[in-house]
Formats: structure tokens, C-alpha cells, sequence
């Protein structure tokens, strides 16, 4: 998303010299969009040891309250779930509860862990990294997992400046305390930096929000570098309403494939949604990685031969050991797509958010179709979420738990563009605040500044971009 938005490029522009830093350096993608915006692609490949694991399963439970986290108890109940084919992960989830329930007791129990992790996390190798790369600057995009967290404390160790430059909008309270935190911050917005000082205390001072850069395209009616890909076209010759569905991971969210189907039923011939068209997106962990998901996949091409599903698929770099490295053209067509739909669903990912930038109704499908599943597996959790509960307390998505509801849910939409739409402008900016589609530019000039006021004196500056 950095190279994606110009970010990277402004930053060159400006005169820095940037690097980005990444597990695989000869990705294709990466290598393509170092060379157009003149950016070095540093590879730095760090394979979790077994502490790391232990550390990244156990902290949940020492960190914080995990019965107050829903995104983290869920975590806790899936390692506790029949035939997840481990009886030690099992035993490590209840030993784990075990022991937070005793550093609830005695707080000082946390403190004496965060310590002792902080120096398992703190290691010569990353040190010797920062030290060679030797950034006026450091940027964390992802202090929650291998190498981040070393790199961030490797560069404190150092003297080097370090930014947390948070990409996703659950980050601060789905993912769990971070392991290591920075010096300044940019957030997207109200929300964001109010989440910043609740948990971590991080003063008003020491965050500037920016909005979301990937976001940008969202705003007036800028022309994109490619046009529309044939999925796109079709739906532009067709001139028909059509709901887009950016879909989850099926781990979030297992019925999607099953309410595809029943919104497929309801736009035949006679059917409440008669004429509207049906455009599905999958996650685009289903098409690779830890989440490969063919069962998912095979179930969409069904839906597309039988129920006349379309399905734009994630444009991705095969062969990449990048999670989720997709192509620009892939950007473009989410934006294509989403400019156009007269509804969009999605159980509870960002796309919620790009939608109503785009001025789009959203609704939100809070159930699994016909079969329902027990909570612990449900999409019926997501909208627990905190992240999520709070943009659908500030009016961000008409949340529905049948398929009764979804129905008159997207009727109303359909009806009335402008339903609730004062609503979801509020939203909107609770997210990314007053937005102008300036936020790649902010964040460009954030860094700029924060690197002259972090490195005053210096004869030449450099910015190296972690990511």
C-alpha cells in the first residue's frame, strides 16, 4: 500500500533517500515498484524461533484482560477448538488463562514479563541490521509480529528515531499490545489517536493524523492511471444496479459463500432484488499463504457457472512469500468497482470504511446464511469487535442478522442512495477525519518534518522506510 499510493515516491521526490524493508526482496512486484519510484529494497528475513511463537501465543494472556478483548478471546477459544489437531496448543490456552488470571492479581507480574521480553526480543542480528542500514529514521508499519518489534527496539537501542505508521484501522485493539512501541505516530484519524492514548498513553502531542493514503483515489473524481478491466466493463454496458460483497476470510466469516447464493435467488426473475446484479470479491488470503482457502474459491466458480455470481478475483504475485502482494491494477479495480456499486456488503473488513469514503451505502452481514454457527465461529462476533462496534455505533453500516434483514436493509438502500447518509458521513470522519483526498501528501510532509525536528543538525538527511 505504501509504494501503491505515491507515498514513497513523494518521498524520493523530496530529495530522501528511502528503503523499504521486506522478507523477500525478488518479488517481482516490489522490484518493479522500487525501480519506478526509486526506492532500495532491503530484504531482511527473520523466521520466528520457538520463544517468538511461545511469546506471541502467551502475551495475550499476560498483557492485558483477554476476557475484555473479543478479537483476542476469540483467538483464545480457536486454540481451545476441536480439531485444531494440537493438545499442546490447548494446554498452553488454559495454562495461559491460568497465568493471566494470577498477573491480573499482581500487576507487577507484568511488568517483570514485559521486561524479560524485551530483551528476548532485542537481538544482535537486527541490531547489526539497523546499525548497517544506519536510517536517520525508522517506520513501523506492523509492531505486532517477526521482525518489527526487534527492528523498532534495535533502532531505540541505537539512538535512531522510530515512527509507527499504523495501516489498518484494527491494529491498535484486535492484534493485542504491541511488543514494542515508538517515538511519534501517525493516525488516520479521531478514532485512531483516541485509541493511542487509552492504551498505550501516547499524548496528543506525539500523534499527527493524516487519513489513510490508500484511501486517496476515494476522493472527488480523479482519473485512474489504467482503465476498467472486463468485469468492469461489463457491469458499465449493462447498466444495472449490482451489490458488490468484498468478502472475508472464511475463518471471520464461514457462510458468505451460502449468503452469495441466497442474494444470487432473490435477482432472478421475480425475486425481491430482480435486476440487480451480484459481484462478489473473495479475501485475497484465499488465493494464497496461511489462509489458502480452495474450498472457498471452488464454491464462488459454482456460484458463477450456476447462479450467474461475478467475481472479480485479487490480481496477485505468484509466487510471492509477500502476504497479499497484489498488483496496482488490482487497486484500481476495487476502486472501479466499489465507485460503481449501489450497495456494498462485507461482514466487517476495511472495505467497510473505503465504501463510505466513496459515499457508498454499507451493509453489513452479521450472520452465515442458512446454517448458523456457534459464536465462537460466527460472523455474528465480528461486530464485537471493537474496532467495529464503534464505527457501527457512529451510524458506519446498517448491520443485519438474517437474511430478512439484509434484504430490506439493501431495498432501503436501493430505494433511497441518501438513506442514513448524514449518519455515515459522521463515521466516516471518526475514521479518517476531515478528508480532502490530500493524505498521502500529510503523510509525506509528517515524516519530512518529523526527520528534520528528530535529526536537527544534520548535513544530509535520509529516511529509511520500514514496511
Amino acid at each position: 500500500m505504501i509504494f501503491q499510493t505515491g507515498l514513497l515516491r513523494q518521498l524520493t521526490e523530496a530529495g530522501l533517500e528511502v528503503s523499504v524493508v521486506v522478507p523477500d526482496k525478488n518479488d517481482p512486484n516490489l522490484v518493479a515498484l522500487g525501480e519506478r519510484d526509486g526506492v532500495a529494497v532491503v530484504q531482511f528475513s527473520r523466521r520466528p524461533r520457538p520463544v517468538d511463537r511461545f511469546l506471541k501465543t502467551i502475551r495475550k494472556y499476560l498483557v492485558e484482560d483477554i476476557r475484555k478483548n473479543p478479537p483476542l478471546w476469540d483467538k483464545h477459544q480457536e486454540l481451545l477448538g476441536a480439531g485444531n489437531g494440537s493438545g499442546k496448543r490447548q494446554l498452553l490456552a488454559r495454562f495461559g488463562l491460568f497465568l493471566g488470571d494470577v498477573v491480573q492479581r499482581f500487576p507487577a507480574l507484568r511488568t517483570a514479563f514485559l521486561r524479560w521480553e524485551k530483551n528476548v526480543l532485542l537481538r544482535d542480528a537486527e541490531v547489526a541490521f539497523v546499525r548497517n542500514l544506519a536510517p536517520d529514521l525508522l517506520v513501523s508499519t506492523y509492531p505486532v509480529t517477526v521482525p518489527e518489534p526487534g527492528l523498532l527496539l534495535a533502532a531505540q537501542s541505537l539512538g535512531v528515531p522510530t515512527v509507527l505508521h499504523l495501516l489498518s484501522w484494527d491494529n491498535i485493539t484486535a492484534k493485542g499490545h504491541f511488543q514494542a512501541l515508538a517515538d511519534d505516530y501517525i493516525a488516520w484519524g479521531p478514532t485512531m489517536a483516541e485509541e493511542l492514548e487509552e492504551f498505550y498513553g501516547v499524548g496528543p502531542q506525539r500523534i499527527t493524523q493524516c487519513g489513510v493514503p490508500h484511501f486517496d483515489l476515494y476522493f472527488g473524481d480523479k482519473e485512474l492511471p489504467v482503465g476498467a478491466g472486463p468485469l468492469v466493463q461489463k457491469l458499465l454496458k449493462e447498466q444495472r444496479p449490482y451489490l458488490f460483497f468484498a468478502m472475508s476470510a472464511a475463518r471471520y466469516a464461514p457462510g458468505e459463500t451460502d449468503i452469495l447464493r441466497q442474494l444470487c435467488a432473490a435477482a432472478r426473475v421475480g425475486g425481491p432484488l430482480e435486476g440487480v446484479r451480484i459481484v462478489a470479491r473473495p479475501h485475497p488470503s484465499a488465493l494464497g499463504g496461511v489462509l489458502n482457502d480452495t474450498k472457498t474459491l471452488a464454491r464462488l466458480k459454482e456460484l458463477e457457472t450456476d447462479a450467474g455470481l461475478l467475481v472479480s478475483y485479487p490480481d496477485m504475485t505468484a509466487g510471492s512469500r509477500m502476504n497479499w502482494s497484489v498488483r496496482d491494477t488490482d487497486m484500481y479495480e476495487l476502486v472501479y468497482l466499489l465507485r460503481g456499486a449501489a450497495v456494498v456488503l462485507n461482514s466487517g473488513s476495511t472495505v467497510n470504511v473505503e465504501a463510505l469514503a466513496l459515499g457508498r451505502p454499507v451493509v453489513v452481514t452479521s450472520f452465515d446464511g442458512a446454517e448458523q454457527q456457534p459464536y465462537a465461529k460466527s460472523a455474528r462476533r465480528l461486530k464485537d469487535y471493537p474496532h467495529l462496534r464503534k464505527l457501527f455505533a457512529d451510524g458506519g453500516g446498517e448491520v443485519t442478522t438474517n437474511t430478512e434483514e439484509l434484504l430490506t436493509a439493501i431495498t432501503a438502500f436501493l430505494k433511497d442512495p441518501g438513506f442514513r447518509a448524514a449518519e455515515r458521513k459522521y463515521a466516516l470522519q471518526r475514521q479518517i477525519g476531515s478528508q480532502n483526498g490530500e493524505a498521502t501528501s500529510k503523510v509525506a510532509r509528517t515524516l519530512q518534518e518529523l526527520l528534520v525536528r528528530n535529526n536537527e543538525g544534520l548535513s544530509s538527511a535520509k529516511i529509511k522506510r520500514h514496511g
